[in-house]
Formats: C-alpha cells, structure tokens, sequence
C-alpha cells in the first residue's frame, strides 16, 4: 500500500468562490476510487503547511478578496515553491491564478505581487466577460464550461494556453487557462473540472506517475466522462457549436 496522496487546499474560505474550491475534492473522489488513500489538507496559514503534498488545489474569489488573499499567501511562498521544486501539480482557478503569478493589477489601477508560481500575469482593469464558452484543449480534446471574469491574463512568452474558445468574443481572448509542466490553470467556474474531466486525468495521471504508478479505470469514471459528454454538448448545442 502507498503512502496518501496529500492534496493541499489554499484558502479554501477566501478563494472558493461558486465551488471553485472543490477542485482538490473533484481529485480526490478520482483518486480514492483507483483504490487510493487520499488526504485533504486546507491551508489558511503558514502553521496549517504539511511537508510534502502531491498536488495544490485553489480556488477563485471576488475583486475584494484580492488583497486578503494576497496577504496570507506570501506568508505561504517558501512553502509553495517548496512544493514545485517538489514536483508538486498545481490546479489554479480565477482569482488563485491569478495571485499564484507575477502580480495582479487591480481594478483600480493598484499593483498587487503574486507569489510567482504560474508563468502568467493578471490585469482586471478591462471589462467583465460572462456566459458559456467551448472550444479544443491542448490535445485537442473537446472542452466547455462558464467564464464570469474581470480583465484579462498573459502568459510569460513560450506558455502554452490550456485550451482555445471557440467563437471568442471581443470581451474575452481565443487563448484561454495555462498549461505548463505540472501547473494547469483557467477561468473556467467552479465545475470546470467536473465537466472536462480529462484535465482530471492528466493531473492525477501526472500525480501516479510520479510514485511509478498508473491509472486505475473503473465504471465510476466511465460514468463521470459520459455525463461530463453530455454537459458540454448541452453547452456546445446551445452556442450553436458543430464538430
């Protein structure tokens, strides 16, 4: 039997925002039915860090939890980069993306430092995007889900976006989300996982990996694929999108 797969919660009550902070539930429910222990661990403050995680799991939340969050996390940065050079993946929505980069301009113009993790950067001083979006990931994989976000993110040149929207509007860029070694992250709500479980595959495919094992497949997450089929093609037909 394996050690646990300790998945670490950031700021689950400030950034988890409409269910964003059940990305670390979402891989843990895969993990735990491949036959896996698997531990949550929520991290508010820096006597809450555990040693070595697996994987890091946050969330998103509004523009006035920005500077809070802000606060907590750079009592956590040595404990964050710890984690990377451990090989640690990283699963990032919305607002924690964006404070896990280079910095974050707020709507007001103020500059707010990230913790440097994701090779991307933040400006919220354009405006708001909101409404369903689909598109191809990076392997081409169908994808879909809901955006309600403020401003815009760039990534450091030779990143490479998670996945493309199609028939991307003027408010929001054909590049969407961030994917990069062991980091993934988007602006897709909290069930972006639950409806594009393949990025589910691919993180926790990258945390067995890591221990030289392999994934487990079962009817649950049979089950789990079709009924996230079905939701996206229920978006898709909606936006009147055809492949």
């Amino acid at each position: 039997m394996t050690s646990p797969f300790i998945i670490a919660r950031l700021l689950p009550t400030m950034l988890g925002s409409n269910g964003s902070a059940a990305g670390a539930e979402i891989l843990g429910a895969t993990l735990r039915h491949m036959g896996h222990e698997v531990s949550i661990v929520d991290i508010h403050r820096p006597a809450d860090v555990v040693r070595t995680v697996d994987c890091v799991s946050v969330g998103s939340g509004s523009g006035s939890s920005i500077g809070p969050a802000a606060t907590e996390l750079m009592g956590l940065v040595s404990a964050l980069r710890s984690w990377q050079d451990q090989g640690a993946w990283f699963f990032a929505v919305g607002t924690g993306w964006d404070l896990l980069g280079h910095h974050v301009v707020t709507a007001t113009g103020d500059l707010t430092p990230g913790v440097g993790v994701f090779p991307s950067s933040a400006d919220h001083r354009s405006g708001r995007f909101s409404g369903e979006v689909s598109g191809l990931d990076y392997k081409s994989r169908d994808c879909a889900g809901y955006i309600n976000q403020v401003g815009s993110s760039t990534l450091d040149e030779g990143v490479q976006a998670l996945w493309s929207i199609d028939k991307a509007s003027r408010e929001h860029s054909v590049a969407e989300g961030l994917i990069s070694g062991t980091l993934m992250a988007t602006r897709l709500g909290g069930p972006a996982l639950s409806l594009n479980p393949h990025w589910v595959d691919d993180i926790v495919g990258g945390m067995l990996a890591a221990r030289g094992l392999v994934p487990a497949v079962t009817d649950f997450h049979e089950r789990v694929a079709d009924l996230a089929a079905r939701a996206r093609g229920a978006i898709t037909a909606r936006l009147g999108v055809s492949r």
